[in-house]
């Protein structure tokens, strides 16, 4: 009975003192109305939870800045609160509560609730880390080669290796497959090699990112696989497959060609044409220009003359 006793009078006092610690006025936050996980363009709303007996304008939301390295209140009075967009902290009926509609990954971290005149961490509430669950869109790279992303086609040469890369920006490590239009095999990588391309492998392949916990963010990349042979046939399909930077190379040398023709010709053709227009002059002004023996104007003779034969 002794020892029964000793508990619930240490169990009381414990009660005491956690009593006595939140009417000191130890603030906590919370996520409001949130089932399950908050995805990417979902509304939020935080609140700070306070005693009875304070004034919730004596207390604000808190942000962790990882680039400042501080917590930045966002109060809207504040210096930086343009920094959080979509952001909004506001008092209804006595409580305090932070909005954040169409939520973006920028609004991730951590975020705590403290009073306007806090000197210790009696007035400063745990963090609450907010996360958020996302899928961007993915990309397809081939591999070992300087042009960056494919685009919607591409060309390899029959008989060529190739290897794509599927990657995707998300909150989680996604689940990459590969499929082929028309065929019933999945290749679960991010990977896609093919060896010695025939023309049979040509067609359209695509690459599904799938996140790890929400089936329903989804994201697909298809590409078309042309095969050229091996004489390399010019066709308008294989210009069009051609990735952005070849394509605009394509498209940039015969312009510049084009173009040092154009001035070669406007620096040649006004020098003939003042040429042309003083013989012309002369010829009208009864002039003749001196014709002497050897010359292209000359015509063969035997004579050792010295004179010009036409003045």
């Amino acid at each position: 009975m002794a020892q029964l006793g000793l508990r619930a009078w240490l169990l009381a006092g414990a009660l005491s003192g956690i009593l006595r610690f939140c009417q000191a006025g130890f603030p906590t936050i919370q996520l409001r109305d949130q089932e399950g996980p908050i995805l990417e363009g979902n509304n939020v709303t935080l609140e700070c939870l306070i005693s009875d007996g304070d004034n919730a304008s004596d207390f604000t939301f808190q942000k962790y800045s990882k680039w400042l390295r501080s917590w930045v209140s966002l109060d809207q009075s504040h210096d930086l609160r343009c920094w959080f967009y979509d952001v909004a902290v506001n008092h209804d009926n006595g409580r305090l509560l932070l909005t954040i509609s169409d939520i973006q990954s920028w609004h991730a971290g951590p975020y705590r609730c403290a009073s306007l005149n806090a000197t210790d961490n009696s007035t400063i509430s745990d963090k609450l880390d907010l996360q958020m669950e996302y899928l961007h869109n993915i990309f397809v790279s081939q591999s070992n080669s300087w042009c960056g992303t494919v685009g919607d086609s591409m060309t390899v040469v029959e008989g060529d290796n190739l290897q794509l890369q599927c990657s995707a920006d998300a909150s989680q490590t996604p689940h990459y497959e590969w499929i082929r239009e028309g065929d019933d095999w999945i290749l679960p990588s991010n990977s896609l090699t093919l060896s010695r391309i025939t023309q049979e492998q040509a067609g359209t392949y695509t690459c599904q990112a799938h996140h790890p916990t929400l089936p329903q963010l989804t994201k697909r990349k298809s590409v078309r696989l042309l095969v050229e042979s091996t004489k390399r046939s010019f066709s308008f399909d294989s210009v069009l497959s051609l990735s952005t930077p070849m394509l605009a190379l394509a498209v940039a040398l015969p312009a510049v060609l084009l173009l040092l023709l154009i001035l070669v010709f406007a620096f040649l053709i006004p020098r003939h044409r003042a040429a042309v227009l003083k013989k012309m002059a002369l010829e009208e002004s009864g002039q003749r220009t001196p014709i002497y023996k050897g010359s292209l104007d000359s015509v063969p003779s035997i004579a050792g003359d010295t004179q010009p034969l036409v003045m």
